[in-house]
């Protein structure tokens, strides 16, 4: 099994990071400049509103809108008084007052960005958290003994007063010797996000999340990728200094691409990139996925489809859905989709073939960086999940809500708009004042009124002795009209 990242970052507007295990894509991150993501960075920011009902304040961190940033996000040591934390929120924290913020989650549609006073600082191998006094290993590590190993490595380490570290997924079996140095690296920079802290003025970016490729390597490298291949030269040279930094043996592994097909296109990845953004993923078996995302959780619908070479019904409906929680795991990864999961698998009688599906879905999962939890397969043939939320789902910066249909996925018939159409005309009519109708319309709407509601306008115009005419506006969508009334 060979497993390999590739970064096409040619056009300075989008960067794609693709991690590949034996010519399959198996991870796919996106990051365009028009819709930078701001997760992860430091600002200063002043306080501008607090809000005891929701136990809440805003942030002018200098951004467009300001961020939210919850009582229980904010660090005691920002307490005005601090004998009793159960007091109210306005006699804790002051209109006016200056923090220093790390985004948690990135602003989205029309909600700001959620914040945090609970620095941490992300390394190769352990993640440093200034103001805390945790020292632990992550729970992705789940071998006891090296766990033990980790935290008595810890303990070891001269870590500075003040400051906690968590080793990350990524520190397994590492030594002291890498884990001091990772520290050492990580407060060199936070004593120079101190020092920006305390020279500028609020609101202030204090430290910027390092580029897509850097920040992908750092979270999803592992000592089993064989190749790192990049086609952009100015980030090759960026991506072989961190490399150097945190990995100096396997630097080596890091290539220029200097191929002339795109080189997406050379390892057969740009047809599976583009299933990711499709509703439906179809299964060996011949059965498919059809996955929909809403407001409120992701649905995932599995299909037998042609996957009808079993013997029986039961053993049809086991393969499928066996194939369809392997291939759930792999979507809700590459999508990078969270929150509530809904999986409808295809009926099963057999609790067996159930506690296998859910058994294979959480394998599936362990390869996961985000938090999942799971529950079992319901008697309806439901299974509820949920999936954390690290980042924004793969369309965001790539789509856009169709101004059509406003993300409903349909737009009314031409009749349907017609007749809307004929029902405002009646109404308008009414008013005695108006003698002149302009009607702006789409072009199929505006045929049909024309062509088949000549005679109904014919009638309102003589009963109601009033002018109507009708104008096609190219740039109408589908749903939309204009009507204007004139005295004569």
């Amino acid at each position: 099994m060979t497993r390999k990242i590739l970064i096409n970052a040619m056009d300075p507007d989008v960067s794609r990071i693709a991690a590949v295990i034996d010519s399959k894509l198996d991870q796919f991150h996106i990051e365009t400049r028009a819709r930078e993501v701001t997760q992860g960075n430091i600002y200063k920011g002043v306080v501008t509103r607090v809000e005891q009902s929701l136990q809440a304040v805003f942030v002018d961190y200098g951004a467009e809108k300001n961020g939210f940033l919850q009582k229980n996000e904010i660090h005691p040591d920002y307490f005005q008084d601090v004998e009793s934390r159960d007091k109210a929120l306005f006699n804790l924290i002051k209109k006016g007052q200056e923090l220093i913020v790390q985004v948690v989650k990135d602003p989205i549609s029309q909600k700001g960005a959620m914040l945090t006073t609970f620095i941490s600082l992300p390394g190769r191998l352990a993640v440093l958290m200034p103001g805390s006094t945790t020292k632990g290993v992550s729970r992705k590590i789940s071998e006891e003994d090296e766990r033990k190993r980790l935290a008595s490595v810890l303990k070891s380490m001269d870590i500075p007063e003040g400051f906690g570290m968590i080793v990350r997924t990524a520190g397994k079996d590492s030594t002291k010797t890498q884990l001091t140095a990772d520290l050492k690296y990580l407060m060199r920079m936070w004593k120079n996000i101190d020092k920006l802290a305390i020279d500028n003025p609020a609101p202030s970016l204090l430290y910027k999340e390092q580029n897509l490729a850097v920040r992908s390597l750092r979270d999803y490298f592992t000592t089993d990728i064989t190749e790192i291949l990049i086609d952009n030269p100015d980030i090759y040279r960026e991506v072989k200094e961190f490399m150097a930094m945190i990995a100096p043996k396997q630097k080596k592994i890091v290539k220029l691409f200097k191929g002339e097909k795109p080189i997406f296109t050379k390892y057969q990845l740009e047809e599976q990139i583009a299933s990711i953004f499709k509703r439906d993923v179809p299964l060996k078996s011949g059965g498919f996925l059809v996955i929909e995302q809403t407001e409120a959780l992701v649905s995932i619908d599995v299909n037998s489809g042609k996957s009808t070479k079993r013997k029986n019904i039961e053993e049809t409906a086991y393969h499928t859905n066996m194939e369809a929680a392997e291939e759930v795991a792999r979507q809700l990864r590459l999508r990078d989709m969270g929150g509530l999961i809904v999986v409808d698998f295809i009926d099963m009688r057999e609790r067996r073939h159930k506690a296998d599906i859910t058994k294979c879905l959480k394998k599936n999962l362990k390869a996961d960086k985000a938090k999942t939890k799971v529950g079992g397969v319901t008697t309806f043939g439901l299974l509820e999940m949920s999936r954390q939320r690290i980042r924004h789902s793969i369309t965001y910066g790539s789509y856009e809500t169709c101004r059509h249909c406003n993300g409903r996925g349909q737009i009314p018939s031409v009749e349907t708009q017609g007749l809307a159409v004929m029902r405002q005309l009646n109404l308008k009519t009414l008013k005695p004042e108006n003698k002149q109708f302009h009607v702006c319309l789409p072009r199929e709407v505006a045929y049909y009124l024309l062509n088949k509601k000549r005679e109904d306008l014919l009638e309102i115009e003589t009963k109601r002795e009033v002018s109507i005419a009708i104008e096609i506006d190219a740039e109408l969508v589908p749903g939309q009209s204009r009507i204007t009334g004139n005295a004569q």
